[in-house]
Formats: C-alpha cells, sequence, structure tokens
C-alpha cells in the first residue's frame, strides 16, 4: 500500500505542519490516526485499492463530501460519525474546521488479501459506501484503534484483532449489497423518530441517520420493514396520540395535535378518523 493509497490533504500553503499522522501497519491493514492542528480550510481526496473506513472527531465551520454513489454531503458535526467507501471508490471534498482539536481515525484493509481471515463471502461481497453513519459498537472499535494509533506500545496480536473486528462490523452498517437496513440503523431510526414526533421529520433526516442517500434509505426502510417511512412515522404519530387522549383526558385536541407533529387539528382529526374509523373525541369518549 502506497502513500498515495491513503487519504491526500491539500493546503494552499504546505500541509506539513497542520496534519499529524500517526500511522501502523500490519498485513492486509494500516490504520492511521490523524490529528489536524489548523482552522485553515483543506481539500482531501482518495482512491486505493483498500477499503476505507474512518471515525471521525470533526467539527467544520463548512465542508463538502463526494463519495462515488452517495449524495453529495454538507454536515457540519461530524464527531462519532462513520464513513466507508469500498476499494477504487472515490472520496473528495474540503473542509473548513473550527477551532478546536479535530482528528479522524482511518483504516485501510484489502478484503482479497484477508480472503481467509474474512472468508470468501467477505472478499467478493459487493459492499457500498455509506457516510456519516452512526454505530455504536463499530465506533467503538475504532476508538479503540485510535488509541493503538497513538500508543507507545503496541500489542500486534489485539490490534489485529481489532482491525478484523471492525472489517466484519461494516457488514452490520451497509446495506447496499443486502438491500435491507440492520438492527442498529433501524433502531437508530426508530429512536429518532420516537425523540421528534413533535417536530418536522424529513427524509433527509432519516436518511442521514442510516447514512444513506434519502432514496435509498426509502427503498431498504420499506424493504425491511414493510412500511414507507412517511407511513410508519404516522403510525408513531398517532400511536402516541392515542396513549394522549386515553392517558390525559383534559389535554385540548388542538394540543394533541401540535404534540405529535400535526400542522393543525383539522389534519390531525382527518388522519386519525381514516386510520381507526373514528373521530378522536369517540376514541376517547369510547376509551372511559
Amino acid at each position: 500500500m502506497s502513500s498515495l493509497d491513503t487519504l491526500q490533504f491539500d493546503y494552499a500553503s504546505s500541509d506539513e505542519a497542520h496534519v499529524e499522522r500517526h500511522p501502523l501497519r500490519w498485513p492486509g491493514f494500516q490504520i492511521e490516526m490523524i490529528e489536524i492542528h489548523s482552522d485553515e480550510p483543506y481539500g482531501f481526496h482518495a482512491e486505493g485499492d483498500w477499503h476505507y473506513l474512518a471515525l471521525h472527531d470533526l467539527t467544520l465551520q463548512d465542508g463538502e463530501l463526494l463519495i462515488d454513489g452517495l449524495p453529495r454531503l454538507h454536515q457540519t458535526d461530524l464527531r462519532d460519525t462513520l464513513t466507508f467507501a469500498p476499494r477504487g471508490c472515490t472520496i473528495h471534498g474540503w473542509s473548513k474546521p473550527t477551532a478546536r482539536k479535530n482528528s479522524f481515525t482511518a483504516l485501510y484493509f484489502d478484503p482479497l488479501q484477508l480472503r481467509d481471515d474474512l472468508g470468501e463471502r467477505y472478499a467478493t461481497h459487493d459492499l457500498g459506501p455509506f457516510a456519516y453513519a452512526r454505530d455504536p459498537a463499530l465506533a467503538a472499535t475504532m476508538r479503540k484503534l485510535r488509541d493503538v494509533a497513538v500508543t507507545s506500545i503496541v500489542d500486534g496480536l489485539y490490534a489485529e484483532i481489532l482491525c478484523l473486528s471492525a472489517a466484519l462490523e461494516i457488514f452490520g452498517v451497509s446495506v447496499q449489497g443486502e438491500g435491507k437496513l440492520s438492527r442498529r440503523q433501524l433502531q437508530a431510526v426508530y429512536d429518532f423518530v420516537e425523540a421528534n414526533l413533535a417536530e418536522r421529520i424529513n427524509l433527509d433526516d432519516l436518511a442521514k441517520l442510516a447514512g444513506l442517500s434519502r432514496s435509498h434509505f426509502s427503498r431498504t426502510f420499506t424493504a425491511t420493514t414493510g412500511v414507507g417511512p412517511h407511513q410508519f412515522v404516522r403510525q408513531r404519530q398517532l400511536a402516541r396520540a392515542r396513549s394522549l387522549l386515553a392517558e390525559q383526558r383534559d389535554l385540548p385536541i388542538d394540543t394533541i395535535a401540535k404534540a405529535v407533529g400535526f400542522g393543525s387539528a383539522n389534519v390531525f382529526r382527518r388522519a386519525f378518523q381514516q386510520a381507526h374509523g373514528a373521530s378522536p373525541q369517540v376514541y376517547r369518549r369510547d376509551k372511559l
């Protein structure tokens, strides 16, 4: 693996003083913890023969990420997010960091070289890219690799086991090959919806939780759950409304409508009537 296969930085001035790398390498793997010591804007790019996985501890004033097969992304709070690009997939973009201690940890690995360790299925599986996804288990493994990269005494066996674990855990996040969301992706969507029923939930919010484009998320969510994202959100809104109607009998219908994310009481009444065959008032009365 040459240095050109790793993520490269482009500053207007020399990048030597701005970027500090902590690389380590084993057969089939390379990790590096990269510290960014400046808030100057920079470009970045990579395209190699190895898979690329990164855990970010970055906050940006502005920026843009482009990965083959994914929509253009402009997120700024990248802390605890994960990005994966399979071999041959081009990564490029630019970032304007905030004035803080920014860093990220990258793992590069060759699935063909690791065929015996990861299995034939992994070596030939068409994993798709994802960007700024959240997965607690994989993030925890990557944080352990970060600690390995900056330590002065390295236990090679421990490090290789961590690298293998991270490579295998990607299956729990990437869904391009299978066409289904992982349990962790689904749980992230479920938790977000439940916590934000009173707010306007849009498809972009949900897709970002899974690290997918909007169209890809919509297809895979429907394939996984049997209902579309909008239908699922509506089901959860009405379920919360039923609870409020039954448990808080003095709560006005208008207040309940707002509490579960409907723009008006009339829209809420129509949706409730259509779903349950009774108005909210009749439903509440029947629960007496």
